[in-house]
């Protein structure tokens, strides 16, 4: 849409505001409004006045892992209120809680799928997100709330987190490489648990991307987003890494040596990431290159599961090389 300037006094240009948008959000004169300088544009973030953005989910006949999706959705699209309406007299429901490795890898090793009551279910869903909490329920129903005020200095520190939890998972592993940590559900348990710590960050900041207009990151929002979902996919990786150690009979201390690079391929785009230098990158593409290279020359171990975690590790050199190129393209 375009808007005519208008001249007021000597020294002022004004220009009216789109009434729908105004409506929308529910604005009125005295109103102020967030305008930021972004290159040759003006950002106005008028934060939306009087109750905050609401939403239903029906959550009968979805399955565990399509209840994840629609509530995800919700909640990294940053409505404040979401009701979430169940069938109060079915008795029980599965655990909201790795849903897929509950119902294949942990039942094959012997353990079985949990049932919770609703209530105690969506407790469990709600606690995976940061900055909600449940705030009422009734028969069939629940409401889950906001608490808090979101801020770009929280997407900041919350992406930072980021990093630093994915490069304590690649020291976990590789301290069960090293150790041969086999032949225990306990090993993949752990390592799931440090990837939803990871993936309940992803989804704070993808929130905060959502809601907040002044984030730092604002000129590179669709570049942010790509990055956050490329680091989720990075750290479920380790997920599949620890049911093969959990599985595994025989040692796989052998290909510890070669986690250990593809830490530090991460880590140089860690370095990179926050402080981008071309003298960096061009390190990068030469070591990404060494460990293609690498990896063709190898000799396949007879270790089925050292073959799938080497994978594995490539899979998540591959998503590394990914991320530099988002970053790369961050600079133009």
């Amino acid at each position: 849409m375009k808007r005519r300037i208008i001249k007021q006094g000597h020294n002022t240009l004004t220009m009216t505001l789109p009434s729908e948008w105004a409506k929308k959000l529910n604005m009125h004169a005295g109103d102020e409004v967030d305008v930021n300088e972004d290159s040759g544009s003006l950002v106005i973030n008028g934060k939306q006045n009087g109750e905050g953005k609401k939403t239903v989910i029906d959550i009968n006949d979805l399955s565990i892992p399509m209840l994840w999706r629609f509530f995800q959705s919700a909640y990294r699209e940053g409505y404040d209120e979401i009701r979430l309406i169940y069938d109060a007299s079915k008795r029980s429901y599965e655990g909201a809680y790795n849903y897929y490795a509950s119902q294949f890898e942990y039942s094959r090793m012997g353990e079985k799928p949990i049932e919770k009551p609703a209530l105690n279910m969506i407790q469990e869903l709600v606690d995976r997100f940061i900055g909600i909490a449940i705030i009422d329920h009734g028969e069939g129903y629940c409401t889950i709330k906001e608490m808090g005020e979101l801020t770009s200095k929280e997407f900041d520190n919350s992406l930072r987190r980021i990093f630093l939890l994915i490069l304590e998972l690649f020291d976990k592993v590789i301290d069960l490489l090293e150790n041969n940590s086999i032949g225990d559900i306990s090993v993949c348990k752990t390592i799931h648990t440090m990837d939803i710590n990871i993936d309940r960050f992803i989804d704070y900041c993808c929130r905060i991307n959502n809601k907040i207009k002044d984030s730092s990151f604002q000129k590179n929002k669709p570049i942010m987003f790509s990055t956050l979902f490329l680091l989720e996919l990075l750290g479920d990786e380790f997920k599949y890494i620890g049911n093969h150690l959990a599985k595994s009979k025989k040692r796989v201390d052998e290909i510890s040596s070669f986690a250990k690079t593809i830490k530090e391929h991460f880590e140089t785009y860690y370095h990179l990431f926050y402080k981008f230098n071309r003298d960096t990158a061009i390190k990068f593409g030469e070591n990404d290159f060494k460990i293609y290279n690498d990896h063709f020359k190898w000799k396949e171990s007879l270790n089925k599961d050292v073959q799938s975690i080497r994978g594995h590790l490539m899979q998540i050199s591959k998503f590394v090389f990914c991320l530099v190129e988002l970053r790369i393209e961050m600079e133009y």
